[in-house]
């Protein structure tokens, strides 16, 4: 019973300790301020992000703004003035030798002051942390979208996390040199290191907006494009990102990736150029196996459909028709039957295919790919201005998509009343015929452009063969195909071809050796890093309507220093396409907090000898 009792009162006492220590804070007229500037700060962070956010990434790599502001001079100062408050100023004012003449040991003492101490941070962080998040949840619900709150609840919680590292660190340190110097010196110590801290990511900034500018050159005299490092960076980072699933519609991307990554570079040069079927009568082999693969997907349904003109008027001059026996071009048929007969020619033409991409309202949002392909189509179209802009300026590298059988589709001739034309079906295969696709170009520019058409048969016509051939679907993916191919391709080149070591490259070079030292040693770029690692980024998508322009830098802040990576040559001076970062995140973070470890042991140690008066 007396030893229960005085258990009791040990723990009384300690806790009184620790009270007191809290209490002390409380009253402190500057830790309220810090505290509400802090509640302001993120309340007007949360407003402004909901409010005026244009996408995910702006939302993203704004609300670091506050993460910038809020570690790097409020929660030091906190800190700070914490631990001036409860250890500091009691070493200056006595206070701390009435302490210890009571019945406690220095170590109790440290530890009880210590627990206070991460009391404070814990309630300061939790407080600001849930008014945060609950402003953010009243700015969802006005905002509509719960992309913007899902990432919004995943910063928050890597930012407590981050702060209870940071936390730990700048309380162990700022603790230990408060052991040996005055509070007055310290606080311009953590004054000079929060000024430091604002500098940021700007070294790295800097240093890489000036590597950036450099342009690479291949020792491969044939290949006479410069590469700027942007873009072979951006290259290295899709093939990076597309295995760490950071880039959008995951299913489709690496369907297309892993079936177009087994060609050959120059097959895919010819994909990549419309080449790989130029007319009616090239080899359509590549044609039909890129179709076959997007048929293998369920993007594909067979389409058959015929049209009549019943007055034929003209026609492009390499397609021919059998009259008198002889094959002859059709304007000189149509000018020969009318010659003969005065009557009209009447035309009849028949378009089929097994491989007519589905329409958006049947794509099927059960199946992964087709619900991606169908998702990012409603991207594109408000992107757009209209499916018909899209279209005109998708129009060349789209057709690349469509291919018709040749012996299944045909194309016959009438004129009752002139014998010496026959009408019998002639197939696309029987040589002197005509692409359908080449009709329908023809009439959309005439359409849309106003240019002239070679097929311009009536509105009538025009009309059918644009319903026809009434198809986003097929525009869109030749976009995202034509994005992935020109990464395919540049991944290709930076495997197999050596780089040409120039004054642009050995600049490069020098550029990098100079933030490679500075990231060494500065521990601003340190914590800018560990806190931009641990975030867990939005997959990243190529700018719609631009061909291969994807940026891995949309959802970065400048004032930021990131993770990143240098180019490096092997032996072969070939580019290194799997480079490792700068820093080691890992190596750095068990650095720090066994460092705040020492400096906490230290801390006590000079405690545990100091001559207190």
């Amino acid at each position: 019973m007396t030893s229960r009792t005085l258990r009791s009162g040990k723990s009384n006492l300690w806790w009184s300790l620790i009270s007191f220590s809290i209490f002390k804070i409380r009253r402190s007229m500057a830790v309220w301020v810090l505290f509400i500037l802090s509640v302001a700060l993120f309340g007007a962070v949360a407003i402004t992000l909901f409010s005026s956010s244009k996408n995910v990434y702006e939302f993203f790599k704004n609300f670091q703004y506050g993460v910038f502001i809020f570690n790097n001079i409020l929660l030091l100062l906190f800190i700070l003035l914490v631990i001036i408050k409860i250890f500091g100023r009691e070493f200056e004012d006595g206070t701390y030798l009435l302490l210890i003449s009571k019945p406690y040991s220095r170590f109790v003492l440290f530890l009880l002051k210590l627990i206070a101490l991460w009391i404070l941070i814990v309630l300061f962080l939790g407080t600001i942390i849930v008014f945060a998040f609950g402003i953010g949840y009243l700015g969802s619900v006005f905002n509509g979208d719960p992309e913007y709150l899902r990432v919004y609840q995943n910063l928050l919680l890597k930012l407590f996390i981050y702060s209870m590292t940071l936390s730990f660190f700048a309380s162990s340190g700022i603790l230990f040199v408060v052991t040996f110097l005055n509070s007055q010196v310290v606080l311009l110590i953590v004054v000079i290191f929060c000024s430091l801290f604002l500098v940021g990511g700007m070294p790295y900034s800097l240093i890489m907006s000036l590597a950036d500018k450099v342009e690479l050159t291949f020792a491969n005299d044939s290949i006479t494009q410069n590469y700027p490092v942007p873009i072979v960076k951006s290259t290295i980072n899709f093939k990076k990102n597309l295995k760490n699933d950071l880039i959008k519609y995951p299913h489709l991307t690496n369907a297309i990736w892993d079936f177009y990554n087994q060609w050959t570079y120059n097959d895919l040069n010819l994909v990549f150029k419309n080449d790989d079927y130029k007319d009616i009568s090239s080899d359509p082999t590549l044609r039909l196996k890129r179709l076959n693969f997007y048929k293998s997907l369920g993007l594909t349904i067979p389409k058959e459909e015929d049209f009549e003109i019943k007055k034929l008027k003209t026609w492009d001059s390499s397609t021919k028709y059998l009259y008198d026996n002889k094959l002859e071009d059709l304007k000189a048929i149509i000018n020969n039957v009318g010659a003969a007969t005065g009557e009209d020619v009447s035309m009849k033409v028949n378009f089929a295919t097994d491989y007519f991409f589905k329409p958006q309202q049947q794509l099927d949002q059960t199946q992964p790919i087709q619900k991606e392909l169908a998702d990012y189509m409603e991207v594109v179209s408000k992107a757009a201005d209209s499916w018909t802009s899209y279209i005109t300026m998708n129009l060349f590298s789209g057709t690349s998509l469509f291919y018709f059988n040749p012996d299944a589709s045909y194309y016959s001739l009438s004129a009752p009343k002139d014998p010496k034309l026959v009408t019998v079906d002639r197939k696309l295969s029987d040589g002197n015929s005509f692409n359908p696709t080449d009709v329908f170009r023809s009439e959309w520019d005439n359409e849309y452009k106003g240019t002239l058409s070679d097929y311009n048969n009536g509105s009538d016509f025009r009309e059918w063969i644009l319903d026809y051939f009434d198809s986003p679907t097929v525009f869109v993916l030749r976009e995202i195909e034509i994005d992935i191919l020109k990464k395919i391709m540049d991944y290709k080149l930076l495997e197999e071809q050596p780089i040409k070591i120039n004054n642009e490259w050995i600049k490069y070079d020098n550029l990098m050796n100079t933030y490679g030292l500075i990231s060494k040693f500065n521990i601003i770029e340190h914590w800018n890093q560990i806190w931009t690692a641990s975030l867990k980024y939005t997959p990243y998508w190529f700018e719609p309507l631009q061909r291969s322009n994807i940026d891995f830098s949309v959802q970065n802040n400048y004032l930021m220093s990131y993770q990143d990576f240098r180019l490096s040559l092997g032996n072969d001076k070939k580019i290194d396409v799997d480079p490792k970062p700068f820093l080691d995140i890992n190596l750095i973070l068990y650095i720090y907090l066994g460092l705040s470890g020492f400096f906490l042991i230290c801390a006590y140690l000079i405690l545990r000898r100091k001559n207190i008066t």
